[in-house]
């Protein structure tokens, strides 16, 4: 693997086929165990059908349950990223994976509408996992090729969101027509699966990964190889960047309308009337959205190291704004299919910007203060949740059974957030409107 020694020897390539130690099976163990964490997070989704009439809730309770799940990873982002540069990401990924298996399991007993509410708030401790992911990968990655490694393995996490959709639906048809159990016992039981494979991939991980090229971070402090950062260090120098805050709320733009789409999709394919579909076919359409992310993130990150090449940070502002814009529309456009024959191609053209803008925003982070990247990453990830929970709250107090107006008033809010490029001015850096800062 060939490496760059004056950026800490990482990685200058990314193998895909590989899984050498460290950098590969970094990189793999970042993606899966997001993955993992991801399809937990949100397995209630495609189930909600189903959830909502065994425990008699109404359409406002679901949304507000949506909200908590959400909501619950917006401090947990926050704490987590300082708290890699202080014990490193293994460890962190590790506690988040095995948090997220407990609450997955005890999804299985919830019997009211707010032993619902605190299981998903819990849940969405796990959604903390794509700030550990992002902190990792840009450890073990050089400048020139970050963008791209950062988009390939939070996009790969993030298609746990399209995989959500049709495993669980997947796993609660097996228990109902192949096992014969009814309804309520069906959807109960199907937690069983996504907590056993993130319980395997937690247990893989704490025993055969590495923090960094050089090793783990605990060895590294202890041999005096780099200094040793404080979690309040860290979270200072990004925190008091403003930056970190315009790209956050960016990112709620596109990663918080991906978190949205999950939460919502499924049920706007099965109750509007003239789409006329059951609740199954929705959570297979509505799977689509996150499939996208297969090469979609990985696109927007390449277009983002190609901007830097071309023009340096410019091209890397360029390339977000441009996506960002393009959500916007699509998404406008997505909102005004009555059909659903015009509603499929334009939720999967739409899928691919909100992805690509993703990966794109993740190309700018490790530019902003590259000393303290742990709370660079827990500010721009955790806006992300205060996104979803901005457009759940505006859908539960504005939009409640007109979804298609909602989507399309978010689709304005998308595109007007792009001006927020042109106020960035990071250090060293060039910028939309003039040379190095």
């Amino acid at each position: 693997m060939p490496v760059a020694p004056e950026q800490g020897f990482k990685a200058t390539e990314i193998q895909l086929l590989s899984f050498a130690r460290p950098h590969m099976r970094g990189f793999h163990f970042a993606w899966a165990s997001f993955f993992c964490a991801f399809v937990c997070w949100f397995a209630f989704a495609p189930l909600m059908f189903f959830v909502k009439q065994d425990l008699s809730l109404n359409l406002s309770q679901v949304f507000t349950t949506n909200i908590l799940s959400v909501a619950g990873t917006v401090m947990c982002r926050f704490a987590i990223g300082p708290l890699c540069d202080k014990i490193g990401p293994k460890i962190c990924q590790f506690s988040l994976l095995s948090w997220i298996v407990v609450f997955t399991l005890l999804g299985m007993s919830v019997n009211s509408y707010w032993s619902l509410c605190v299981v998903r708030f819990f849940l969405g401790f796990g959604g903390a996992a794509f700030v550990v992911t992002q902190y990792w990968t840009t450890s073990l990655f050089a400048n020139e090729i970050v963008g791209t490694a950062n988009a390939t393995t939070a996009g790969w996490g993030n298609l746990g969101g399209g995989v959500t959709q049709m495993l669980m639906v997947a796993v609660y048809a097996f228990m109902t027509q192949t096992c014969g159990l009814g309804q309520e016992d069906g959807w109960r039981l199907s937690f069983l699966v996504p907590a056993f494979i993130t319980a395997c991939v937690a247990a893989t991980i704490i025993t055969m990964a590495d923090d960094s090229p050089r090793g783990d971070l605990s060895y590294l402090y202890r041999e005096g190889v780099i200094a040793r950062k404080t979690a309040t260090q860290s979270a200072r120098l990004g925190m008091l960047n403003l930056n970190s805050w315009l790209l956050g709320v960016q990112y709620a733009c596109c990663f918080g309308v991906e978190l949205h789409i999950n939460n919502t999709v499924a049920l706007y394919f099965a109750t509007r009337n003239s789409f006329n579909i059951g609740p199954l076919d929705a959570g297979v359409i509505a799977s689509l959205f996150g499939w996208m992310n297969l090469f979609a993130r990985s696109s927007g990150g390449i277009l983002s190291d190609l901007g830097n090449k071309m023009q340096g940070m410019r091209g890397r502002l360029m390339a977000q704004s441009f996506c960002l814009a393009v959500e916007g529309v699509l998404m406008i456009i997505f909102s005004r299919q009555g059909k659903i024959s015009g509603a499929i191609p334009a939720l999967v053209a739409f899928s691919y910007f909100v992805q690509a803008t993703e990966g794109a925003t993740f190309g700018i982070v490790p530019y902003i203060c590259p000393e303290g990247l742990g709370g660079v990453c827990a500010v721009v990830g955790a806006w992300g949740n205060i996104g979803a929970v901005c457009w759940g709250m505006m859908f539960k107090f504005g939009y409640l059974g007109k979804f298609d107006k909602g989507y399309e008033a978010m689709g304005y809010i998308i595109i007007a957030s792009a001006a927020l490029s042109f106020l960035m001015r990071i250090k060293g850096q060039s910028h939309l409107l003039g040379t190095l800062e």
